[in-house]
């Protein structure tokens, strides 16, 4: 199983504007290229019934398609391709003429081999085999995707899988241009283009610095932080989401420190900045300064965050896709936190 990373860029692809895909000049040559074929599968579908029954009756009958509309074909095909296919003969129906024959052989052949194609995709759709990418809501990487990876490894080592990592907005940008097949966001925003299924719930809950007046208890109103200084988890949509809980309970936040990154956030509330609100716990209480934090549990009604996969609604999910969200399925029910403690006890979960 492989494994790539990266923070946003994707993987290498094809781009457009980049030499042999979609230029200018590529595309007024191979326009010149371009073969247009004088016949349709469909009428190929009603010649090889026809030549097989030799009754365009009976050929009408089995394809279910009127007797006019099969003659009308067969009289296109003939006439796109030059040559007669069929002599027909009241009382003995169809007669198969040498370029009639020939193209059958030619029919089934061509037949056979869309066939063959589309049983390769069919198998390669239902497989849990090949590459993956998948995009994740950054905040939520670092506390799923190592054991994602691993379990990945186990169960489907052929399954080589690539991550994006962005903000909610960055990965439907991925999964919207084909970076990304699937995208583990929170459910920030809806979008008519996007299927999103339910994996789990991120309840939110304050964090203040160890030391804090507040830390021993387990849990807190958050009208009691009125007046504390806030620091904000700064990412699109998210932002709205913890600004309007605090409004909500008739706070006006006193936003003093601001952060894209998690961990820094958690440090500056370590270091006696502010207190802030998060929806994921790492299971240590000590941030990268040494510090460390207390988790409360929110005594108000505060909406949750739920964890979403995403994909584009008008593809149907690849067994990749379902094997992946599964397992995330699987580590978000473990990742479930039971009611956390202060610093008295074990602070941050």
């Amino acid at each position: 199983m492989q494994v790539a990373v990266s923070p946003g860029s994707g993987s290498g692809r094809f781009v457009p504007g980049e030499p042999g895909f979609g230029n200018d000049a590529g595309l007024c040559h191979h326009s010149a290229m371009v073969q247009r074929f004088p016949m349709t599968l469909t009428q190929l579908t009603y010649f090889v019934e026809c030549a097989k029954t030799l009754n365009m009756t009976v050929a009408s009958a089995n394809l279910h398609i009127a007797q006019s509309a099969v003659s009308t074909a067969i009289s296109q095909l003939e006439r796109s391709l030059g040559a007669t296919l069929f002599i027909r003969e009241r009382s003995k129906g169809l007669i198969l003429t040498a370029p009639g024959e020939g193209l059958l052989r030619d029919s089934h052949q061509l037949f056979e081999f869309l066939t063959s194609a589309m049983e390769r995709l069919r198998d390669d759709h239902g497989a849990v085999r090949g590459s993956i990418s998948v995009a994740c809501f950054s905040p939520l990487a670092p506390f799923f995707l190592p054991r994602l990876i691993s379990r990945l490894r186990a169960r489907h080592p052929e399954l080589g899988l690539t991550v994006i990592e962005g903000d909610h907005e960055d990965n439907l940008t991925a999964l919207r241009s084909g970076r990304a097949e699937l995208a583990i966001n929170y459910n920030l925003t809806a979008a008519d283009d996007i299927r999103r299924e339910e994996l789990g719930e991120a309840r939110p809950h304050v964090i203040v610095p160890a030391g804090h007046p507040l830390a021993a208890r387990r849990s807190v109103a958050l009208a009691e932080l009125a007046e504390e200084p806030f620091v904000l988890l700064d990412l699109p949509s998210s932002t709205d989401y913890f600004l309007g809980m605090l409004r909500g309970a008739g706070i006006t936040p006193r936003l003093e420190y601001r952060s894209s990154s998690y961990e820094t956030v958690r440090s500056m509330v370590g270091a006696g900045l502010g207190f802030s609100i998060l929806n994921q716990r790492p299971r240590i209480s000590g941030t990268y300064t040494g510090d460390r934090t207390a988790v409360l549990e929110i005594e108000d009604a505060v909406p949750s965050l739920i964890v979403t996969a995403a994909t584009l609604s008008q593809v149907t999910p690849s067994a990749r896709v379902l094997a992946v969200t599964a397992l995330f399925r699987e580590l978000l029910a473990e990742a479930t936190p039971p009611a956390a403690t202060g610093a008295a006890g074990v602070a941050e979960r």
